[in-house]
């Protein structure tokens, strides 16, 4: 329900703040933001959930995402988002690490490909109808009541959140506390010292940066430059969504039988394939293709990164572990925003698309060689 709403909002973000006076410039700083407040705010929350417990972030985070919603709907103007992308990331930051550092832990061993792909199926299931509710309530509502609606959607998961704390078990999880605790400093030295999380660290900065190029300034080069409206917009990213979800599960399973290299590989090199697409055609059905690509990379791409971070970091500091790289995530994301409205003012977007190719194919590169090092020294995966 928390990402529901964040994905039902994100085709026509960029289109409101741009509504609301904002340059194309303007638009890459307001979006990117978001991913900049993350990159200080994640491992402080990580650290912050293992001492007060994971399941009441739930509905802090519920109540928050409602709070920031109902706060864009309000926006008189471009500046006004600033304040609410700030607010707004601290609420996704507290939340996203935290769920996926319970998964890891509920994950029976050698089978956290599949578990993360279970839980990330959920993520992708958000990604596809929240387009696509999107997309209708376009159709007939202005873009305001359209935020206000979405504001709604985050306050259901208070209803399993409810009957959870009344398991009997799931309370005694609740108010359980980790026994071996950590000091940043030793968690940090732990994780950053990882060979293969460094390898994980490169290659979602790479996609996230390159990522942000997609999400900030597709919609308005295909309102622009393709002459779409909204609702087919929200279509595009319906479809990303769809195969997104879909191909999670089947990921996981995957993972588990033959290892991380070849998923991570796999999806990187399809991530290239359809960032050229979109530099290079302007077919509607060529354009959706391309975002089936996208999404189907996206979600393997996911599942295999989540997965071997789950086998890689030391228990007692999976939760600041994950915080970690989710930090490195929004880290690309936020100067990717950045830099790609600075781009924007100089070169095209079919430009912009290029370069993003080139950018998540580097990844595949380190893989490769990283694999090949790993197989001249006989080592471990995780060293």
């Amino acid at each position: 329900m928390i990402f529901l709403a964040t994905q039902t909002i994100q085709p026509i973000l960029p289109l409101y703040i741009t509504d609301k006076g904002a340059s194309t410039f303007e638009l890459g700083v307001i979006i990117s933001l978001l991913s900049f407040v993350a990159i200080a705010a994640k491992i402080p929350l990580g650290i912050l959930a293992e001492r007060v417990g994971r399941w009441p972030i739930i509905p802090a985070a519920a109540i928050g995402q409602t709070i920031s919603l109902l706060l864009y709907s309000l926006a008189p103007n471009s500046t006004w988002f600033y304040p609410i992308r700030i607010f707004h990331a601290l609420i996704l930051a507290a939340y996203a690490p935290t769920a996926i550092a319970i998964t890891q832990d509920l994950s029976p061993r050698g089978k956290k490909g599949a578990m993360m792909g279970v839980f990330l199926t959920s993520v992708g299931v958000t990604s596809t109808f929240g387009p696509f509710l999107c997309m209708f309530l376009v159709s007939y509502l202005p873009y305001e009541q359209v935020f206000q609606i979405a504001s709604i959607i985050p306050l259901l998961c208070l209803i399993p959140f409810l009957m959870i704390i009344r398991d009997k078990k799931s309370s005694n999880y609740l108010r359980e506390r980790r026994e071996k605790d950590l000091s940043l400093r030793q968690s940090l030295r732990s994780i950053v010292s990882s060979r293969t999380i460094q390898v994980l660290s490169y290659l979602r900065l790479t996609f996230s940066f390159a990522n942000a190029f997609l999400i900030t300034f597709f919609a308005v080069h295909a309102e622009e430059n393709l002459l779409l409206s909204s609702s087919i917009i929200a279509t595009f990213f319906g479809i990303k969504g769809a195969f997104n979800m879909i191909s999670r599960i089947p990921s996981g399973k995957i993972v588990d039988r033959t290892g991380h290299d070849y998923p991570i590989i796999i999806a990187y090199v399809l991530l290239a394939i359809a960032f050229l697409m979109f530099s290079e055609t302007s077919n509607i059905y060529l354009l959706a293709f391309a975002m089936i690509i996208y999404g189907a990379a996206h979600g393997m791409r996911a599942v295999a990164e989540w997965s071997l971070l789950g086998d890689c970091a030391p228990a007692e500091a999976r939760n600041i572990a994950t915080a970690y790289l989710s930090t490195i995530f929004n880290a690309g994301a936020a100067f990717g925003g950045i830099i790609a409205g600075a781009l924007s003012l100089i070169i095209d977007f079919p430009s912009m698309y290029k370069l993003a190719s080139l950018i998540v194919l580097s990844g595949v590169i380190l893989v490769i060689l990283q694999r090949k090092s790993r197989n001249k020294s006989h080592t471990h995966v995780c060293i």
